[in-house]
């Protein structure tokens, strides 16, 4: 696969490459009638909630759109307009001039492919053959048709080499990249991508940059991430709870600080760590949240430069390994050391074993080797109760969120600690005030936002009173303003943290430390300042950030602040 400079692929205007007139996006007086055309759009969901509330919109052949707003905005419902995944409440939406039903309806579920945010709801085969063949052997293609498109689109996504293998067996960037190619072996018209970049590592993130990039359909986009949509999309249009709020150019949209920040999609806290990591002077920057707040910690490095060696571990591993039933090795040969009240980040490629080397550290997986938690070595009854000492935030909060309510949902933990009443009502409260989401007491978690039920799926960690929290790519799928919130309450815990995280800028937010990963092994143990600043190993280990930084220089430019 071909890989393009930073700059180039940084901003390479759609314009061009499609060749419209004048530099100008299609939309109305241009003589073009729309592709996707909706009025007055409802869409209400079977509890009663109103997810779109008359929504008009025009989307042209050709377009590259990017759909941005807040967690709960109507993104994704509105997408899965497009292809009949949700059908009206009330209202039309028209392709190709033809309401969505019938035979229509069929032609748009062959003509337009959506890329969900998590690859495993669109990969359900026994190999990677049979996922991408399915879609081809659907639209009634000929054998000897389906086998060239199947092995086309893997050797698109750079995945040939795994055609056999069980998608399960994928890492997730790997995953990612196979849905993809599961939507492009059916020749796709129109393509919608559901927060795409969400959980890659920078390497995998370029890639699909470039694989998208050179689609020549019509590209819908739906992320959180400002600079990767300013690299792909020429239009941005503004959901604000269930409605359009304002239809921008790409350009007039990053450009609008303000905007941003009176919608809730003000990425300055990102653009400045970006600014900053190109300083020799590493500091995290404030945020700015309404009302008081104080600045995050200061990440410090050491100044000989050295490791990071604490004194007296909380956490201690010496030579510990874990391979998996099927002989894949997670974790090789790993020595770590943690001191109680550090901030930890742990990084490397998707697939380097980061998730399998916190899930030895709680206890849900045991490994070979030498695990000491606060001077007592972890084996047997001791590992079953490490939930009582280390608590786990997962990337999908879906996953650990399961009573009728938000206070049967952070009671349930302290309840199996056998507490009294008051005890554990005292601690409900605490929590869900640590979290800011006092009054959501009676709530259904899963009516929540995205960042709502993130933070009630720490509060239910933290009413366990737990020594050592980890986080598993906790800011993925946040909208901004939730990132930020998201960054205050964790930066305020008084706890020892570790996080996985692809996400620079939270890392240095909130870590003073970063652990490198690589194959299953722990390749350097940093200061935070050393390791923004150490290019040759971020290039060479998925984990070079160059591409981001170049967009977001742009667009500081932008906005008058280079």
């Amino acid at each position: 696969m071909q890989i393009l400079h930073e700059e180039s692929i940084c901003r390479k205007s759609w314009k061009d490459r499609v060749g419209f007139p004048g530099g100008k996006a299609r939309g109305p007086g241009l003589d073009s009638f729309p592709l996707f055309e909706i009025r007055s759009l409802t869409f209400r969901y079977p509890d009663g909630h109103t997810a779109l509330n008359g929504v008009d919109l025009e989307l042209y052949e050709g377009e590259r759109i990017a759909l941005v707003g807040q967690n709960g905005a109507g993104k994704t419902t509105l997408v899965k307009h497009l292809n009949g995944l949700n059908m009206p409440s009330a209202g039309t939406v028209l392709y190709k001039g033809e309401t969505l039903d019938g035979s229509r309806l069929r032609a748009a579920r062959l003509e337009v492919g959506m890329l969900f945010q998590d690859p495993d709801d669109q990969l359900f085969s026994n190999t990677l053959d049979e996922d991408v063949a399915f879609g081809p052997f659907n639209q009634g293609l000929r054998r000897y048709e389906v086998e060239r498109r199947v092995v086309e689109a893997l050797e698109k996504v750079g995945l040939e080499h795994l055609r056999y293998r069980p998608p399960h067996y994928l890492s997730f960037g790997q995953k990612k990249r196979a849905a993809l190619a599961t939507l492009l072996s059916m020749d796709p018209k129109v393509l919608i991508l559901d927060e795409p970049t969400a959980n890659l590592d920078p390497k995998q993130e370029k890639l699909f940059q470039e694989l998208i990039g050179s689609f020549s359909g019509t590209l819908i986009c739906i992320s959180h991430d400002l600079p990767f949509l300013y690299s792909l999309c020429e239009r941005a249009v503004v959901l604000e709870k269930g409605g359009i709020h304002h239809d921008f150019t790409m350009e007039e949209l990053v450009s609008r600080r303000q905007y941003l920040r009176d919608h809730g999609l003000d990425f300055t806290f990102r653009l400045s760590c970006c600014r900053d990591n190109g300083n020799s002077d590493h500091r995290a920057p404030h945020l700015h949240l309404a009302g008081p707040s104080q600045p995050l910690p200061h990440p410090k490095s050491q100044e000989d430069g050295s490791d990071v060696k604490p004194v007296k571990s909380l956490i201690g591993l010496r030579d510990y390994s874990y391979r998996y039933p099927d002989g894949t090795t997670g974790v090789r040969d790993v020595s770590l050391f943690i001191a109680e009240g550090e901030s930890v980040a742990i990084v490397g490629e998707n697939g380097a074993g980061k998730s399998t080397l916190v899930s030895c550290l709680a206890g849900i997986l045991e490994g070979t080797g030498e695990y000491v938690f606060d001077g007592a070595r972890v084996s047997g009854k001791f590992r079953k109760n490490l939930w009582r000492s280390i608590g786990v935030v997962f990337q999908d909060p879906a996953d650990q969120l399961f009573c009728p309510s938000c206070r049967e949902e952070v009671a349930f933990g302290p309840l199996q600690l056998r507490l009294s009443p008051s005890e554990v009502n005292g601690l409900v409260d605490e929590a869900l005030a640590l979290v800011r989401l006092s009054g959501f007491e009676n709530r259904v978690p899963h009516h929540l936002s995205a960042g709502e039920r993130k933070r009630l799926a720490i509060a239910a960690v933290l009413a366990m009173r737990p020594r050592v929290m980890i986080l598993d790519e906790p800011t993925s799928n946040l909208d901004p303003r939730s990132e930020e919130l998201l960054c205050e309450i964790l930066s305020n815990l008084d706890i020892t943290k570790v996080l996985i995280s692809h996400d620079i800028d939270i890392i240095s937010l909130l870590c003073r430390r970063v652990l490198v990963m690589h194959h299953g092994m722990i390749i350097r143990d940093y200061s935070t300042s050393d390791f923004l600043h150490d290019g040759q190993l971020v290039s060479i280990n998925g984990i070079d950030y160059t591409f981001k930084n170049a967009c977001c220089r742009e667009i500081l430019r932008l906005q008058g602040d280079a």
